[in-house]
């Protein structure tokens, strides 16, 4: 079960990659401070989001309308999926398509500050995380609060496969098959997506391990630089 967050808690989840811990530790103090220790105690315990999260998070707090548009449409879509009104269906559609556009082009700008360009992966883990949020009740409502906490998993129903509202008639053989084939190919989507995901995972441990490395090197050119000055200064002394 997931802990109650505390409303001042937040807006922890809106914050940089970069200042999570400080903010959280910040905000942990201040709770104790003000007597709720208990509060504190779920701050403190608060884990840090991935980026493409916080920045999902930062997109629809800096665009709410957005945020909004997209978890009404995403209703819409479920609703309307299932009638016998391809026009509302397609309105939903194009509502849902352009408001997860504007969020994600925010999004990839937050995970970008500096204006380098996200990484193919980035970009593809960012649309599935919207996309998984909308489709899901709880997580739809977080994402239009900006709030989210974790990455969602699919929901089991597609929001943009572009599939038409399902018809009323009886289901024919060659309908049948064809469900079969879309269920094949939903599996391997959905395969496609997890695998997705794991190179995102990877491409951002591989770049985290990059830093470290570059961080080290300037480490090592600094200390080298600061013997060779402290042997210099000997040097004269002697």
């Amino acid at each position: 079960m997931t802990d109650h967050l505390p409303t001042e808690a937040e807006k922890l989840l809106s914050v940089g990659s970069e200042e999570f811990v400080g903010e959280r530790q910040r905000l942990a103090r201040e709770l104790r401070d003000a007597g709720r220790p208990a509060d504190a105690a779920v701050v403190a315990k608060l884990r840090k989001p991935p980026p493409v999260v916080l920045a999902a998070n930062r997109a629809a707090r800096a665009r709410p309308k957005a945020a909004r548009a997209a978890a009404e449409a995403a209703r819409r879509v479920k609703k309307t999926q299932v009638g016998a009104d391809p026009e509302a269906f397609r309105g939903a559609l194009k509502e849902l398509e352009e408001s997860l556009d504007l969020l994600a082009e925010v999004a990839l700008a937050y995970l970008a500050p500096t204006g380098k360009q996200p990484s193919a992966a980035m970009r593809h883990r960012l649309r599935d995380l919207l996309r998984n949020a909308v489709a899901n009740d709880d997580a739809r409502d977080a994402l239009a609060r900006g709030v989210l906490r974790d990455e969602t998993e699919s929901a089991g129903f597609e929001l943009l496969a572009g599939m038409a509202p399902a018809k009323r008639s009886r289901p024919s053989g060659d309908t049948t098959r064809a469900r079969g084939r879309t269920s094949g190919e939903e599996k391997r989507r959905q395969r496609e997506q997890a695998l997705r995901k794991e190179l995102a995972r990877a491409e951002e441990r591989l770049d985290v391990a990059r830093r470290s490395v570059e961080r080290a090197e300037r480490e090592r050119i600094n200390a080298e630089r600061a013997v060779a000055s402290a042997r210099a200064k000997l040097d004269r002394l002697d």
